[in-house]
């Protein structure tokens, strides 16, 4: 089976004017499901060899060929430019075009906005107020802004969670809002905020909530906002992965873990195709793939790994040890799967098997997601350490540690020859 691709896109989209869309409140055991469907399909646009157009990239696995970037930098050394983001936001920076697009948050005057940057020179072009006010409970350690936008050359894309609830905003290559959708409840006791991020598949764009007591998946279609189907999951202590769509055997599927399984869902209809269990109840990342694999983790109450074959049924599986991720997503190259834990720890492994190869640590502690580039894989630390290191089964090879202040949450991204790093003060392109 050949690799699949994360993204099967739709094409031009038509709006006039901004579209207001709205879900009423509903009580805890009302059903959030809404039936599939049929609406208007979307045509293909063109994704260039430098685009990177939503979370995971373009194939869903976070990786590149080789690029022209360096492999050490510091505050000034290889700097092609440096853009101060405002407010508080761990998004991880898309593009498209001659455009980097990002969130934030502002915590001490309430509001979420998106922002445009120029790509060659990082000026900023817009910045738009999606939201005022309606800040949600989370974690110290989270933002009101974690998740990553998406775009398909018409239309960003924007998720946030706001007054309880997960919104989805579309704004034209101007930064004016085309429309707003209120896609289903937030919160529950316990909730740590959102890190939800946007996936795209055919006409839709699909995003989950796995709130504590209260979750559910959906789709949306991105040329008016409307609700193609959603589905209900359930919820424990509450996960906070986000889906990731890709082809297989043709088909459009969505994978999404949460709650001590993987789900994989038909992304026309939102029927369950498979689901497999094996995980713990909180799930904080995307899952890995490889061309016949998918790899999903757990971090609490206990740390668990499955490796599962597309047809959903188990490859190899690992419970405990602090090699495995809560955050991070897995990493895989050729015939390994390398696993970054937010721990701090990297371990490469056989990704057929299991069996470890070899097991390092970087020391620190991680939430972004590493990159592959290349023969080189990127890890970078909250705290500003990015560590450059070969994607090799024959040891740990260092090459290189890069530290910038400020600390980082959100992914290094590489694309056209620059690689991205965004702190919690600035975005950096660097380049030779």
């Amino acid at each position: 089976m050949t690799r699949p691709l994360a993204i099967i896109f739709g094409g031009v989209l038509i709006a006039g004017g901004v579209l207001w869309l709205t879900l009423r409140p509903r009580g805890d055991a009302e059903s959030l499901e809404v039936t599939a469907k049929e609406l208007p399909a979307l045509a293909l646009p063109k994704l260039a060899a430098d685009d990177w157009p939503c979370w995971r990239g373009p194939r869903g696995d976070n990786s590149v060929g080789e690029q022209k970037i360096p492999t050490t930098w510091t505050e000034t050394e290889n700097v092609v430019w440096k853009t101060a983001i405002p407010g508080r936001g761990h998004s991880t920076p898309i593009f498209f075009g001659n455009r980097v697009f990002l969130t934030s948050a502002d915590e001490n005057n309430p509001r979420q906005f998106a922002m445009a940057l120029d790509r060659a020179k990082g000026t900023k072009l817009w910045e738009t107020t999606v939201h005022q006010g309606g800040f949600v409970p989370k974690h110290p350690d989270n933002s009101q802004a974690s998740g990553t936008p998406a775009c398909d050359g018409e239309r960003l894309f924007v998720v946030f969670p706001n007054n309880r609830a997960i919104h989805v905003t579309a704004l034209d290559p101007g930064g004016m809002i085309v429309w707003k959708r209120e896609v289903g409840p937030h919160g529950g006791n316990g909730a740590h905020g959102s890190g939800t991020s946007l996936a795209i598949g055919g006409s839709y764009l699909f995003v989950s909530d796995d709130s504590p007591g209260r979750a559910w998946i959906a789709a949306i279609h991105r040329g008016t906002g409307e609700i193609a189907w959603r589905k209900d999951r359930a919820s424990k202590i509450g996960s906070y992965g986000s889906p990731l769509a890709i082809t297989m055997n043709g088909k459009l599927r969505v994978l999404l873990p949460g709650s001590g399984k993987v789900t994989c869902y038909d992304g026309t209809t939102g029927n369950v195709v498979w689901e497999r269990d094996g995980l713990s109840d909180a799930i904080g990342n995307t899952v890995g793939l490889t061309d016949t694999l998918i790899f999903a983790s757990s971090g609490f109450p206990q740390r668990k790994l499955l490796a599962l074959n597309y047809d959903g049924s188990v490859a190899w599986r690992k419970d405990n040890g602090n090699d495995i991720p809560y955050p991070p997503t897995i990493a895989c190259v050729d015939s390994k799967a390398f696993i970054v834990s937010d721990q701090g720890f990297v371990t490469c492994v056989e990704s057929a098997t299991g069996k470890q190869l070899w097991k390092e640590r970087l020391g620190g502690s991680f939430y972004s997601s590493p990159l592959i580039v290349g023969k080189n894989i990127y890890a970078s630390s909250r705290e500003g350490v990015t560590t450059v290191f070969e994607a090799s089964g024959d040891g740990f090879k260092e090459v290189a540690k890069n530290k910038l202040p400020g600390g980082i949450n959100a992914s290094p991204v590489a694309v056209g020859n620059r690689l991205y790093v965004r702190t919690a003060t600035h975005l950096y392109c660097f380049g030779k």
